[in-house]
């Protein structure tokens, strides 16, 4: 598989689970402030992720553990 395809696949994933977990900044979610936060850093940790990965098979990748 091309490296393009491959860092295409990361994008992708990376995009699912942002759009999973958009409700968690709307002004209504029924989060606290504390968990929006934990929400919003999760959220800004799978953005940078293309900064330091172009695969989810490079060694050490890992996507960041969604906040319970």
């Amino acid at each position: 598989m091309s490296s393009e395809t491959e860092l295409q696949l990361l994008r992708a994933n990376r995009n699912a689970r942002l759009m999973n977990s958009d409700w968690t900044q709307l002004a209504d979610a029924p989060l606290t402030n504390s968990k929006k936060t934990e929400w919003a850093t999760y959220r800004q940790s799978l953005r940078d992720i293309t900064k330091t990965y172009t695969s989810m098979e490079d060694e050490g990748f890992a996507f960041p553990e969604e906040p319970s």
